[in-house]
């Protein structure tokens, strides 16, 4: 299982109201054909310095990854929503131990 992990800044002057409502575009995402479990959420201000938000992506495997990837409007979401919200985006993908499988 591969999880894609992103992390995010806001824009200054970006509200949480706006950014609640991409998250929320993202989690009622569905890609024809691929199965994942996808979590977003604000950071809880717990320490100085994290990201604003993440967004965490289980996929089967790398096929699986890449159509979600490439889904027009995963793309869509990723160009019209966060672009304009954010001043920066992290990812990294990798591969999940075979026992933590919750697909």
């Amino acid at each position: 299982m591969i999880r894609n992990v992103v992390l995010g800044r806001i824009r200054e002057g970006v509200g949480t109201a706006e950014i609640e409502a991409g998250l929320q575009e993202l989690r009622d995402l569905r890609v024809p054909g691929v199965e994942f479990e996808l979590r977003a959420g604000r950071d809880l201000g717990l320490r100085e310095g994290d990201a604003d938000f993440v967004i965490t992506v289980d996929l089967a495997d790398e096929a699986a990854y890449r159509r979600y990837d490439e889904d027009t409007e995963h793309n869509r979401i990723r160009r019209e929503v966060f672009g304009p919200l954010c001043s920066s985006l992290e990812r990294v993908q990798f591969m999940l131990p075979d026992e933590d499988t919750t697909l």
